[in-house]
């Protein structure tokens, strides 16, 4: 079944949601996928889309937390670091995976990978920036938000790349 944004799953009104919806679209397209022939095609560019997401996502969540000084930032950066290891880990084990039976039991775990990032993570975790969210506004207000089309699916491209930390006046790490 669709997840559907809900008003609890907000934390800024803004870039951070926007980035966050980002993220239902790509568990909701994961979701739908049947298993055939396209099946591995559709996995793969899932796999490539996280990646992506997940690079540009914390990173401009991370640079927002610092300018703010939010204070569980490390925190919060230990557990990016956490959720990019875990990624890491599914595309290691998706490298391994050949039979067809094997492509749907993958995706049946990969559906609960993502299902368990959107709860623990964004309705758990992310949840504890909202009293800095006023702050936060102020530096995203040019910000582009991230979507499937333009960031994830155009990594290759350098402009694509850099259009959602371009106008970021943000603290360096």
């Amino acid at each position: 079944m669709p997840i559907v944004w809900r008003s609890e799953m907000s934390i800024d009104g803004g870039m951070i949601d926007a980035d966050h919806r980002c993220l239902i679209e790509i568990i909701n397209a994961v979701e739908a996928v049947r298993p055939g022939p396209s099946m591995p095609n559709e996995v793969v560019k899932t796999l490539a889309e996280l990646s992506a997401y997940a690079q540009l996502h914390f990173d401009r969540e991370q640079k927002l937390q610092d300018t703010v000084r939010f204070t569980y930032a490390r925190a919060h950066l230990q557990r990016h670091r956490a959720l990019l290891r875990d990624l890491d880990g599914m595309r290691a084990e998706w490298e391994k995976t050949r039979a067809p039976r094997e492509v749907v039991a993958f995706h049946a775990q990969l559906c609960r990978f993502l299902y368990d990032w959107l709860i623990d993570h964004i309705c758990k975790v992310d949840v504890l920036m909202k009293p800095f969210v006023d702050e936060m506004r102020g530096y995203t207000t040019d910000v582009v938000p991230l979507t499937r089309a333009a960031e994830l699916g155009t990594l290759g491209s350098s402009q694509a790349q850099g259009a959602p930390h371009r106008q970021l006046p943000l603290a360096a790490r």
